[in-house]
């Protein structure tokens, strides 16, 4: 039976308004299905970047000795930085030229004393060139030496590491002892790991502090001991010390030498500067330079005083105190 017209643009308009759902339908579904793929390609990707990492436990500090069972934590992070490049048990190993592991006699490990280089605040992600070997390898003359003639910081705490320096009244400043970490301090006294040589240096140069008026025998802290390296000596001791130390047995060959080549290069140091006022105080008995020895003795004052306080507000930190 023939439609009539009404009813033939009545069935043109459902097809063709079926016909644009369909469209609509199939373009949602794409669309759906697209975004579910973007979706499905982010999460593999998230995944992708999350690694089981160590990151600091707690806040570090540049120049901290580390010990890599309390100082981090393994963590599971989203992170883009390569795994090789994150910090491992491995690097806390002393290890051959070839990077093997090396072994004690009892077949253990044999482990590494490392520091930070840098600040790196609690969570943080720790790579490899954050932390830097302390190269301290333990000698057999290698003592804990206490000491409370040497001026001290008003700010110096634990784990500080310093120079010990002799400044003379006419200007001149000597470093007798270099990068010394504290092990500890109190408002006078100070604890450092010294060699025979570095004893037998600085306990020269603590004699001619008293023996020279204005001399200052003083400790000078590094702002960045993580990254920064060890100053050089300049202090000459006196010639029989000097040969006391050439002929130890406790003294390494290897610290000989590197006396031997300071004193070729510094042979005029002694001569010409640090000695003749050891000779004048000596011989002489009267030392110029009053004035000198006056403002050096207010100047010590006022920093064992800003010592004594703030060493008051540590009390009872592990920032303060010595105990082994």
């Amino acid at each position: 039976m023939a439609m009539n017209p009404m009813q033939r643009r009545a069935r043109n308009s459902f097809l063709i308004g079926f016909l644009v759902a369909l469209i609509v339908m199939s373009l949602v579904v794409i669309l759906l299905l697209q975004k579910m793929k973007s979706l499905s390609e982010a999460k593999e990707a998230i995944e992708q970047l999350q690694k089981s990492v160590y990151v600091a436990a707690d806040d570090l500090e540049s120049g901290q000795v580390l010990d890599f069972y309390e100082d981090f934590s393994l963590e599971k992070v989203q992170s883009t930085v390569d795994a090789t490049e994150v910090i491992s048990e491995d690097d806390f190993k002393l290890t051959d030229e070839e990077g093997n592991i090396l072994l004690n006699a009892d077949d253990e490990e044999i482990s590494r004393e490392m520091m930070m280089k840098i600040n790196v605040p609690k969570g943080t992600i720790v790579t490899k060139d954050m932390i830097v070997a302390t190269d301290e390898e333990v000698s057999d003359s290698e003592r804990l030496a206490e000491y409370n003639m040497i001026l001290l910081p008003s700010h110096l705490k634990n784990g500080d590491y310093i120079d010990i320096r002799l400044s003379l009244a006419t200007g001149q400043d000597y470093i007798v002892i270099s990068k010394k970490r504290v092990y500890g301090t109190t408002e006078q006294a100070v604890w450092l790991k010294l060699d025979e040589d570095e004893i037998l240096t600085l306990n020269n140069a603590i004699v001619e502090a008293y023996i020279i008026q204005g001399a200052k025998l003083y400790a000078l802290p590094y702002t960045e001991s993580g990254m920064q390296a060890a100053a050089t000596t300049t202090y000459i001791p006196r010639q029989d010390v000097v040969s006391m130390i050439a002929t130890s047995p406790n003294v390494t060959d290897e610290a000989k030498t590197a006396l031997n080549a300071k004193l070729n290069l510094m042979s005029t140091v002694r001569a010409d500067q640090i000695q003749p006022a050891v000779d004048q105080a000596e011989e002489d008995g009267v030392v110029p330079g009053a004035a000198v020895e006056t403002g050096v003795s207010e100047e010590i004052e006022k920093i064992r005083a800003a010592r004594q306080e703030y060493v008051s507000e540590l009390e009872g930190t592990d920032d303060i105190g010595y105990s082994r």
